[in-house]
Parts: structure tokens; sequence; C-alpha cells
């Protein structure tokens, strides 16, 4: 009883804060008269509410994502990665320039990357890939489906940009590294074992491709040019290769480690 009684109260939880994540994203509440911080608490609020019930969502599932950890080594190249999304190569040329250099603008950024990497993450590798791991079998063929296919509903779920007025041709490309990147967030999550991590590295993704835009970040100037998208592609070469042999040999113990958190019952 007491069970059921918890499970009630955190869907009436989980139900109230996707109504209020909803609510603060399509009406426009006026939370400051600076332009900046608008901007950001716009984003931020929302995503609060959205972050909360998803965390509910997960508590009530008992999947076993939030604590303890494996492998930490394995982040290095996940990092690598991550900060390699900085335009170094524009940077050092004096192409780009900071516009909002307050501390609350820090501050507000800081935490929008934050939030998006938590959220996002627990959505996409907690909840999705909790569903596709339960749905598929548990042997190596069905984790590698679970891999590949929440990898590229993430990817996938950015053509939604589109009806946001985003250019089709950019849309597009977006879904084909969005679903790399989802690939990489993902091996962070299943060699930590911890969406914790998987979070950081998207919240440290975003910070270093955003930082320098002028739509969600605090500066303005040539963000991607040719010497920087080399740069990030030899990167990304080396580091996705390491990465895809990784998954393939996963070991089979790690799995059963990960489907135990995941609460995932289904016999090979």
């Amino acid at each position: 009883m007491k069970k059921v009684k918890r499970n009630d109260i955190m869907n009436i939880g989980i139900i109230s804060s996707i109504i209020l994540a909803v609510i603060f994203d399509f009406v426009n509440v006026q939370y400051s008269d600076d332009i900046t911080i608008q901007r950001f608490l716009s984003d931020i609020i929302p995503l609060l509410f959205s972050s909360f019930a998803v965390t509910l969502l997960i508590i009530r599932s008992e999947l076993k994502i939030f604590k303890g950890c494996e492998n930490l080594i394995y982040l290095i190249p996940c990092f690598i990665i991550a900060i390699d999304n900085f335009p170094f190569y524009s940077y050092f040329q004096g192409n780009m320039q900071i516009i909002h250099d307050r501390a609350t603008d820090y501050l507000c950024f800081i935490s929008y990357c934050l939030l998006v990497g938590f959220f996002e993450e627990c959505v996409f590798r907690g909840v999705v890939f909790s569903f596709l791991a339960n749905t598929f079998s548990n042997d190596k063929k069905g984790f590698l489906m679970t891999y590949v296919i929440s990898s590229v509903v993430f990817g996938t779920v950015h053509l939604l940009n589109i009806f946001s007025g985003a250019n089709p041709l950019a849309t597009i490309l977006q879904v084909g590294y969005s679903t790399l990147t989802g690939g990489l967030f993902a091996f962070a999550f299943i060699k930590t074992k911890n969406i914790l991590f998987a979070a950081l590295t998207h919240s440290i993704y975003n910070f270093c491709g955003l930082y320098f835009t002028s739509t969600q970040g605090l500066g303005s100037g040539v963000i991607f040019d040719f010497p920087t998208g080399l740069i990030m592609a030899i990167v990304s070469i080396l580091v996705g290769g390491f990465v895809l042999y990784s998954v393939w040999k996963y070991p089979e113990e790690e799995r059963n480690s990960l489907y135990q958190r995941l609460n995932v019952h289904q016999q090979a």
C-alpha cells in the first residue's frame, strides 16, 4: 500500500511538472527587463520542470542510474570530443568575441547547458535506452540494437527544429551529427553506468559549441569554418573509431551489470 501511495504521489508530481513545463514554455512570461537574462530564463524555467518530471519518472521506474560509477577513465575520449566542439581555430584567429560577460550571464548560460544535458540524457539515455533494452533481447545483438536505435532517435528528434524555423539542410546535418554525439553520450553512460556522467559530457559539449553563438550563447563571430571543421573531423574519426570498437567489444559482465541497473528482466 505504501508503494502504491508513493507511486500515486510521484505520478501527480510528474504530470504536474509536465503541465507547468508546457505552460512556461508557451506562455510569454516576463522574468527580467534584461534581454539576455530574459532569453536564458525563458529556456531555463521550462527545463527545470521538465528535468524534475523525468527525474521522478526514473525514480518511479526504479532505474538505478543516479549513483555509483565505473570505468571513469573512459570519460577521457568523451571529454576530448566535447572540448573539441569549441571552435579553437576561429577563436585564436580573433574572429569571435564575448558580448555578454557579466557574472549573471555566465551563471545563466552554464545553468542552461547543465539543464539541457541533464534533461536530454535522462530522456534518451535513461528512459528511451531503458525502454529499448527491455524491448530487445538482452544478448549482444539486442544491446547493439538498443545502442544504435537510441542514438538514432536522439538525432531524429532534432528534425523538430524545422518547425521552429530552422534551415532544413542545416537541420538534416544536425540530425546526422546529433546521432553521432548521441552514440558518444550513450558510450559515457554504458561505461560509467551513471547518467550524470553522460549529462556532464553533454553539458560540456553544449557549452563549448554554444559559447560564442548569439542565439544561445554569450558572443558572436565566425563559429564554423574549414580549419575548425577539419580539426573536429580528425578528432571525431579517431575517437569515434575507439568508441565504436569499445561498444562492439562491450563485455558481457558489464552488459549484465548495466541491465540490472535498468531492471531489464527479459531473457536472451
